[in-house]
């Protein structure tokens, strides 16, 4: 399983950052809205383990929908009223699915619900990569090195230290004291990228808060998918990618943190 996760890490890195960096805008926000997809489509099967059949067909393509308004036509930050009114047409039809199908009333309109959650915590907020990638190639890369850095300053602190269960019934792995190191690992990783090449924009101080706040958020947003993973009674999200699961799982950091270090930075 480790090699599997090695394999699969070492081909799929170097493959986003080859379309980050040397591949038009348009690619990386097709490449976005392609994995975003894929992990909203992996949230409606959580959806309908835990009782709640979204309305996936009209799920999926008020997602398209969206990534096509927003990041393939480059106006991601005049775009929040179109984004409003697909969601509430998604709302509308997904609301009228369940009335027109067979599906057990009481879980009607959960599923309606969870038709449109999907957009809300997936494919809007991985809105902000692209938005980040508008305003320079090095902003995402900025961002994936808090996530992942957090990841791996948390896993090495509470694999050594760790003692207190952070959330024992959701994750029982995690740990205060992970938790506390990936923060501060993923602060001096963004003071140092907001001094040198990474983002000197930012520069060490709001480099530094942005990598706390970003990366507090991404722990957060771990958190929620386990929650909602534990409710449906699996262990990963999908199984597409080997040793590391599903897209949800791997992206889930990265939908709460995102949209975080975007705040810090001037979109136009």
């Amino acid at each position: 399983m480790a090699l599997k996760r090695e394999i699969a890490a070492a081909v799929a890195i170097p493959l986003v950052l080859s379309v980050l960096f040397f591949a038009p805008p348009i690619a990386f926000n097709a490449l976005v809205g392609a994995i975003a997809l894929a992990a909203v489509w992996e949230f409606y099967r959580l959806a309908e383990k835990t009782g709640y059949p979204a309305a996936k067909t009209v799920g999926m393509a008020g997602g398209v929908l969206v990534f096509f308004a927003s990041g393939f036509l480059g106006v991601i930050a005049r775009s929040e009223v179109g984004i409003l009114v697909i969601l509430g047409a998604v709302a509308l039809v997904a609301a009228f699915g369940q009335l027109a199908s067979s599906v057990d009333v009481s879980s009607a309109l959960g599923g309606t619900g969870s038709t449109v959650l999907g957009l809300l915590v997936i494919a809007i907020p991985a809105l902000a990569m692209c938005a980040l990638r508008t305003f320079s190639p090095r902003a995402v890369l900025f961002l994936f090195l808090i996530v992942w850095g957090c990841d791996s300053f948390a896993y090495y602190t509470g694999k050594n230290i760790g003692r207190r269960k952070l959330a024992p019934v959701v994750s029982p792995n995690k740990t205060w004291e992970g938790t506390i190191g990936g923060l501060v690992g993923a602060t001096l990783i963004g003071a140092a990228a907001g001094t040198w090449w990474v983002l000197p924009e930012l520069g060490p101080a709001r480099g530094a808060l942005a990598g706390a706040l970003a990366s507090s958020a991404g722990q957060i947003g771990d958190l929620v998918e386990s929650l909602w993973k534990r409710g449906a009674g699996v262990k990963d999200s999908g199984v597409f990618l080997p040793g590391h699961g599903g897209f949800y799982d791997r992206i889930d950091s990265l939908l709460f943190a995102g949209p975080i270090l975007a705040a810090f930075l001037p979109m136009t």
